[in-house]
């Protein structure tokens, strides 16, 4: 009897913390339970734009934003990473580092080129916007440079990020981490132990996983 191989839909972008923090939990969770990701490469101004704006804002207090920083420091420091606080305004800052992704999807090195943009735009502050910055990494990894240049400059691959920001919400997801085993949505960094009970769930197998209740 062949074993049922259980897909995760990732929809990530470059530019969100938390996105770079579920990056590598997930490549552990999917190795982990011998199950495959189908990544989806997604700006998220394209999914508020297919969204809408929100009718309202609420403002944080100092406070709540002094933990949040603390929060995502906490969070870097459990995942073994480096994380620099970024205050950039633009999250189109990623478009060409996205569009990167799709060749590099098609190269079948995308994990490799997702860590190395991460590290580059979280770890060593550098701008993926800049084509030099992604050149640099595509040639670390043996990428055609020429096909590669051509990709994040392209049209059609912006359009195709438009077009699954518009798949994701169609499927009722907002943002980015947003993972799927089967018709199961998950958002965020701290969802990744229900991911992976998902797939144990799915595949017919029973994992016990560090403190599930009810085990």
């Amino acid at each position: 009897m062949t074993e049922k191989k259980i897909i995760v839909d990732y929809y990530f972008d470059y530019c969100c913390p938390w996105t770079y923090l579920s990056f590598k939990r997930l490549i552990q969770t999917t190795t982990r339970t011998a199950s495959t990701i189908n990544w989806k490469p997604v700006l998220i101004s394209d999914i508020k734009q297919e969204i809408g704006p929100k009718i309202d804002s609420l403002t944080q207090y100092p406070s709540e934003i002094n933990y949040g920083n603390k929060d995502l420091q906490d969070w870097a420091n459990y995942c073994g990473l480096k994380i620099i606080p970024r205050n950039d305004d633009s999250q189109k800052i990623s478009m060409k580092a996205l569009c990167g992704a799709l060749f590099a999807l098609k190269a079948n090195k995308i994990a490799d080129y997702s860590g190395l943009v991460f590290d580059a735009y979280f770890a060593e502050l550098k701008d993926i916007a800049n084509n030099d910055i992604l050149i640099e990494i595509a040639t670390k990894l043996e990428l055609d440079l020429k096909g590669f240049q051509s990709a994040i400059d392209s049209i059609k691959s912006g359009e195709q990020l438009k077009k699954t920001a518009t798949e994701l919400v169609e499927r009722g997801g907002f943002g980015s981490p947003t993972m799927f085993v089967g018709d199961d949505m998950y958002f965020g960094n701290d969802r990744m132990p229900l991911v992976e009970f998902s797939i144990g769930r799915a595949s017919g197998k029973i994992l016990v996983l560090p403190g599930q209740h009810g085990t």
